[in-house]
């Protein structure tokens, strides 16, 4: 099973741990061969490591590049929906407003044909009964009294229809400025999302990105300390092993 410089790291903090203290020194002896293997091992992987490190520094451009097409895209997206929900609006306001209209002409010309079938009627009567001599003065004063009740009824019904048709034609524009009034509102949110979103990836691409080189420096760091520290434990041996002699016996 390949090693990497965690591993080698710990292997040599092991061998310092299990080394054997010298007498009357604050030295100990260890196993150097040992240790030159897990520096020789540490010097394998930490191209391996770097490689990795700078492939991650060189990847952040290109995620930080997609995260902003991904953001300019969906800010596309909600601007294109907004646009379309808007004019989805001004032709539902607009399909109102000739609706309402085409409610008060119907109106307007239903009374207009009611008032004028009263005056026929009216004039009808009122020459059926002048045509009769015996009737000739009430039927003429009874024909202007219809006429004239026909003409009032008549103004009553046309003012009614263009009353109704005013309030018919203000309901219908306070329906579709109410139907624009929430197309805008749904479009600021869709924006608003987006740019969240888009924030959102932004600021978990950077954090990943700074953790990564974070935990690059920590390893390398750890690796200059160990090196360091096997120098100075090597150092320290090559100048004690010439000094030291073979006791001699004490004499009797």
């Amino acid at each position: 099973m390949s090693m990497n410089v965690e591993d080698y790291l710990e292997k040599i903090e092991d061998t310092l741990d299990n080394g054997r203290k010298i007498a009357f020194t604050s030295q100990i002896s260890v196993d150097i061969e040992a240790i030159r293997t897990c520096v020789d091992g540490i010097r394998e992987s930490i191209p391996e490591e770097i490689r990795q490190a700078r492939n991650i520094v060189s990847d952040r451009n290109q995620i930080i590049s997609e995260a902003n097409e991904i953001a300019e895209q969906t800010v596309n997206e909600a601007n294109a929906q907004s646009r379309d929900t808007i004019n989805r609006a001004n032709e539902k306001a607009k399909e109102h407003i000739l609706t309402a209209e085409e409610r008060a002409k119907a109106a307007i010309r239903d009374a207009e044909e009611k008032a004028a079938a009263l005056k026929a009627d009216a004039e009808a009567q009122a020459r059926q009964m002048v045509e009769e001599n015996e009737i000739t003065a009430r039927a003429k004063a009874h024909a202007e009294e219809l006429i004239q009740k026909a003409k009032n009824q008549a103004e009553i019904i046309i003012t009614n229809a263009n009353a109704n048709a005013t309030e018919t034609v203000a309901r219908a524009n306070a329906q579709s400025e109410e139907v624009r009034a929430r197309a805008a509102q749904w479009s600021s949110d869709i924006c608003a999302s987006a740019a969240n979103f888009v924030q959102h990836v932004i600021g978990s691409t950077e954090r990943s990105l700074t953790n990564s080189l974070a935990n690059v420096r920590q390893a390398k760091e750890n690796i200059n300390n160990a090196i360091g520290n096997n120098a100075g434990v090597a150092q320290a041996q090559n100048r004690q092993q010439p000094s030291q002699q073979p006791q001699q016996p004490p004499k009797q």
